[in-house]
């Protein structure tokens, strides 16, 4: 087997996802460097290339990071090998950067890079760790069923006592990516209607039954006041999905020959995976 050359070469990691700060953050070794860049938007110009700096987005198309180093010099190199935690994910990489778009936010990646000559000898690598920024928890898509813990805050007008509990909330995005209103449904429940978004927060007075019956056994229509807001967020399947969710939901029922019945609640969801 061909003897490894010692060369020594210079290397930098540059984020394509940096948070809105456009801090790459790094830990390089001592034959290498990160780039720090000062705001998500600047192009940056390192050995002669440009690179575009757009910033984490919620997007799953967004999660890539761009590995960028120069030449080493006294050797002509045939490639380039980019391993990625050990793992090899450029084999046969020709031009001195490589784009790696199979990267998650929150999450430290250990780069190294070997040149690799005619003769199948390779120069020192040069390493590099990373910790790519997350997206926003306000910007997860609230999506699948969450397990809701219900606790009553205030209730009245109602024969029986009230009870708290789990039941299960699903939700439904009307947009096919990104946060956007959901459609809302209440397992075991006629539970129904559209949660408008804004910033993270979804909310709607809505006209649909849920937990109380008037005072003949029926179900009837009940005015809600919900309001949820998301909490936690993680990558999921290639998108960034509300976890956890907290928030309120007040019922008002009122019905004909009833006393009029109200439940203030406490919710705090979590998804089901």
């Amino acid at each position: 087997m061909p003897t490894g050359r010692r060369i020594a070469w210079t290397f930098a990691v540059v984020s394509l996802a940096a948070c809105t700060s456009g801090s790459g953050s790094g830990d390089p070794s001592p034959a290498a460097s990160a780039t720090q860049l000062a705001t998500p938007t600047e192009q940056v110009e390192i050995d002669g290339l440009t690179i575009d700096e757009p910033g984490w987005k919620a997007s799953g198309a967004d999660w890539r990071l761009r590995v960028s180093w120069g030449e080493p010099t006294d050797v002509v190199i045939d490639h380039y090998e980019v391993r990625r935690d050990g793992v090899t994910v450029g084999e046969e990489v020709e031009e001195t950067t490589f784009l790696d778009d199979d990267v998650e936010p929150g999450a430290r990646y250990r780069y190294e890079v070997v040149g690799v000559d005619v003769h199948g000898v390779e120069t020192l690598g040069a390493a590099v760790s990373i910790r790519t920024e997350e997206p926003k928890v306000s910007d997860a898509r609230l999506e699948g069923t969450f397990s809701v813990r219900m606790v009553v805050e205030r209730a009245s007008g109602t024969s029986d006592p009230v009870r708290g509990g789990a039941i299960f909330f699903t939700f439904d995005p009307r947009c096919r990516s990104g946060a956007c209103d959901v459609r809302w449904n209440v397992r075991s429940a006629r539970t129904e209607g559209t949660l408008r978004r804004t910033d993270g927060v979804y909310e709607a007075t809505l006209r649909t039954p849920l937990f109380v019956r008037n005072c003949f056994g029926e179900v009837v229509e009940e005015v809600l006041e919900v309001r949820l807001r998301v909490s936690k967020a993680a990558p999921l399947e290639g998108r960034w999905r509300a976890t956890k969710f907290v928030g309120a939901i007040d019922e008002i029922s009122s019905y004909g020959g009833c006393m009029t019945a109200t439940i203030d609640w406490s919710v705090q969801g979590l998804l089901q995976t």
